[in-house]
């Protein structure tokens, strides 16, 4: 009877264990998997809004930079009149124009102006050259005017306003 005891003693242990669920395996490592995700994803988050913040900071710095530097104004030079007879084989034509050059800056205007009987001669020399189609086109216009800009500077060559005429505007043009 002790042995039945015993086995029936047993089998209520046995019913016992079979009720308390069985210990977790692997918890420790779900709470460890779930800190590692927690700790990367918020170490992304603060990135990217320091990335964000930063970079605004840099951006708006910029724009501030290049609103303290205002575009720098050119100063104007005029040229007075140019009377040319354009070269025609067949037909004698002539050309009329009035130009005002561009400066890098004032002290560069002073030596133009100083410089001025050469500079005219240069341009006077190129207009006399051109043929009355080199000049109908507004892209014939366009050429011609970088073309006076290079015989403006030519002159001013071993000056402090060495190629300081940025550009030249054509104020009166007349072609007959």
């Amino acid at each position: 009877m002790a042995g039945k005891q015993a086995e029936r003693s047993d089998d209520k242990a046995d019913a016992k264990d079979a009720a308390k669920p069985a210990p977790k395996k692997g918890g420790m490592k779900k709470l460890i998997v779930i800190g590692v995700a927690g700790t990367a994803l918020l170490a992304g988050a603060g990135a990217a809004a320091a990335y964000l913040l930063l970079g605004k900071k840099h951006a708006d710095s910029e724009q501030a930079q290049m609103k303290a530097e205002p575009k720098k104004m050119p100063v104007f030079v005029d040229l007075d009149t140019f009377t040319v007879n354009l070269r025609q084989p067949d037909d004698d034509r002539f050309m009329q124009l009035k130009l005002v050059a561009e400066m890098r800056d004032a002290p560069s205007g002073e030596v133009l102006k100083t410089m001025m009987p050469a500079v005219r001669s240069e341009i006077l020399l190129l207009l006399s050259s051109k043929l009355a189609q080199d000049v109908n086109s507004r892209e014939g216009k366009e050429a011609l005017a970088k073309e006076i800009v290079a015989a403006a500077n030519k002159p001013l060559a071993g000056t402090p306003a060495e190629k300081s005429v940025e550009a030249v505007n054509f104020t009166h043009l007349i072609i007959q």
